[in-house]
């Protein structure tokens, strides 16, 4: 078993505004995190002419930047979220034929709706697991999976209600798994930090619900995990 990627997604950020700059810079960086997809992300004040060299995702800041007569062109290739206190630029827009529309007041959670609706243009940059002792190739995203349970020679993947099993050394998997998102939390189990809802020094609560042992050699390992997590 290895870790795979089918390429590194570029993500562009057109906007005069630092602050805005700044923040989508920050939201783009902890969602790849979070979702463990190999992202780029750059930053331009300019609206690239057609022809350019085309970012899977373009960020557009329809309020700070001027824009070309032109259509969008070659750019539809790529994901457009366009960023607007205007309703009107936003429709204006919709000749480019954009993913999604942000206004500049949005939130962590609108902004994982967006980069969902986005999906098509950054599922290539997915960091998965490939068991090479299938008969099939067989790939699981990391950002899938909420924790893992190793017992004898094998891995248990929980994704929620569904559970893949793979014949894979728990020793093995903690050198594969990135590190953030992933923290060993006991000896047989591995947690995904963004399904980690509650701490105390025996349980870890998931965000379903579940709870999960925290092995006493591997608290204060997990606590400063999930505090530079959550910072």
């Amino acid at each position: 078993m290895g870790l795979v990627c089918a390429k590194t997604v570029r993500s562009e950020i057109c906007t005069a505004s630092e602050d805005l700059a700044a923040r989508l810079k920050t939201l783009l960086e902890r969602w790849a995190l979070n979702e463990c997809v190999r992202l780029s992300v750059e930053r331009t004040e300019s609206f690239l002419p057609a022809g350019s060299r085309s970012p899977e995702l373009l960020f557009l800041d329809m309020d700070s930047v001027e824009l070309p007569e032109q259509g969008r062109s070659e750019r539809e290739k790529g994901g457009l979220v366009v960023i607007s206190r205007d309703a009107g630029r936003a429709i204006h827009s919709y000749r480019w034929h954009p993913s999604a529309f942000l206004k500049p007041d949005f939130d962590e959670r609108r902004f994982s709706e967006v980069m969902s609706a986005c999906e098509k243009h950054w599922q290539a940059g997915r960091i998965c697991l490939e068991s090479p002792y299938l008969r099939r190739a067989f790939r699981l995203p990391l950002g899938r999976i909420r924790y893992v349970e190793a017992s004898a020679h094998y891995c248990m993947f929980h994704q929620g209600k569904q559970l893949v099993r793979f014949r894979f050394a728990a020793g093995e998997l903690e050198e594969l798994l990135p590190k953030p998102p992933f923290v060993r939390c006991h000896r047989s189990y591995f947690v995904h930090m963004g399904a980690v809802t509650g701490m105390t020094y025996t349980t870890l609560t998931l965000r379903d619900g579940a709870g999960l042992p925290l092995g006493r050699t591997y608290v204060r390992s997990v606590r400063e995990a999930l505090d530079d997590w959550k910072a």
